[in-house]
């Protein structure tokens, strides 16, 4: 109950948050494209030390019928000699440049999108959920989703990074009922199960430090040290089943059931209620409840915004990997809880959070929140997620376990915007990642059309 409880105080907290995603999605009407540009200084965190950039950048977000286009054109030079910042082009320039391509909306009967995976999910995001593949700002990569629903039938595919082996799967579906006459009944005939399937192929994914003692031939003197075991290349697969319970016009709600298994590991379980509201297509919220069976060596939503930063990393005692964690996970139950509340493009606000009981790490929080008319000549947007959340208290914290993205800016005219950005993200180091921040004053001029 105290966790129930949790869930919904910091969910309704939420009125303060979107993942600290790069550059997220304005709020634009369908069919609508804007064109934002400007020029700024960027203070980057570098090597310990702040190093200032003069920044211009040209940030088109265009929309061709169902095709959807968002670059990313900025360039940053260096204040002191000159040069334009080499990291923000190396490693493939269009790794930088494309945020996303995208056909229709995720629901659509056809959808697809190549770029910076922010918030991909996989089915009720019991195995795959709020995945990011670019966690660092400085190393993004391009990914691909593709969606296809043939009404009775269909399929969700994700692959993370064209760059190097890393996360693939996907999720097949069939509706029964629609291949036999109980599939023109209202609601029942949507029943729906699934199957979903997603592996990592990095090398590094299934790599396990055990602790061991170890002794010199004398017999004193021992001490302990970590072996690394690779379990191999990690997989999950899973099964769900979902039943439409309420279809009117303002509203609609899903019952469902998912059950996952991770390879040479733990299994879990999950049910969980989804409500969606829409009053008019002005205003839409999304309620959602889930409880969570939790075994041993299992954790829920494994690839999250965090797997990218957590899947294996180098550090002061010698590694961090995302397995390790999994294998010294207890079993247990928990809970999920979200928000979503959207009202035309003036505002979005997004808050979940998952706690598991007697896991005092299994705490995981995502908040987001955007508001660029709401108040007139104000613009402000700002996402927040962190992991391993231990207390109320630890919830609110910038370290290795966080990632913030803020900005707020003063529009003396509707097509002008004076502002700052605020990063809290990541920069590639020796095989790992380390904390970078940014703080970029700007100018910024938008055209809508």
């Amino acid at each position: 109950m105290k966790a129930l409880t949790a869930i919904i105080a910091i969910t309704f907290i939420s009125v303060s948050s979107l993942f600290a995603q790069n550059y997220p999605r304005p709020l634009l009407a369908p069919g609508e494209s804007q064109i934002e540009g400007g020029l700024g200084i960027s203070w980057i965190n570098e090597n310990g030390k702040t190093v200032p950039y003069y920044m211009i950048g040209v940030m088109p977000d265009l929309q061709f019928g169902k095709l959807g286009i968002g670059l990313d054109l900025t360039m940053r030079i260096s204040t002191n000699t000159g040069k334009i910042r080499k990291s923000d082009w190396s490693g493939g320039a269009y790794r930088k440049i494309i945020r996303y391509i995208s056909w229709g909306q995720m629901g659509d009967p056809v959808y697809a999108k190549v770029g910076q995976m922010d918030m991909a999910t996989i089915g009720h995001g019991f195995i795959v959920y709020d995945y990011n593949n670019s966690p660092s700002y400085d190393n993004r990569t391009i990914g691909a989703e593709l969606g296809l629903d043939f009404n009775k039938f269909g399929f969700q595919t994700l692959y993370g990074n064209f760059n190097q082996p890393g996360i693939m799967g996907g999720r097949a579906f069939i509706r029964p009922l629609r291949f036999t006459a109980l599939g023109e009944i209202p609601v029942i005939g949507g029943f729906e199960v699934g199957a979903t399937y997603v592996t990592d192929q990095n090398p590094n994914s299934g790599i396990v430090y055990r602790e061991t003692t170890a002794f010199p031939l004398n017999g004193l003197g021992g001490g302990t040290t970590y072996i690394p075991y690779n379990t191999g290349k990690l997989s999950e697969y899973g099964f769900d089943a979902g039943l439409p319970v309420l279809r009117i016009p303002f509203a609609d709600a899903d019952l469902y059931y998912d059950y996952a298994q991770i390879n040479h590991f733990g299994h879990g379980s999950a049910a969980g209620v989804l409500v969606n509201f829409n009053s008019l297509g002005l205003a839409k919220a999304s309620i959602k409840l889930e409880h969570q069976w939790i075994g041993h060596q299992f954790i829920p939503e494994y690839f999250n915004q965090f797997y990218e930063l957590n899947r294996y990393v180098p550090n002061d005692t010698g590694y961090f990997s995302q397995a390790t964690q999994l294998a010294n996970t207890p079993g247990g139950q928990g809970w999920y809880g979200q928000i979503t509340l959207a009202v035309l493009q003036q505002f979005q606000i997004v808050g979940g959070y998952r706690g598991i009981d007697h896991d005092p790490n299994g705490g995981l929080l995502h908040l987001e929140t955007r508001f660029p008319s709401l108040v007139p000549m104000i613009a402000f947007s700002a996402g927040y997620d962190r992991w391993g959340i231990q207390s109320f208290k630890d919830a609110f914290q910038l370290d290795k376990r966080s990632l913030l993205y803020a900005f707020f800016g003063y529009k003396p005219y509707p097509f002008m915007t004076v502002g700052f950005n605020y990063y809290w993200t990541f920069i590639p180091v020796s095989g790992g990642y380390e904390v970078q921040k940014r703080i970029e004053p700007r100018v910024m001029f938008n055209f809508s059309f």
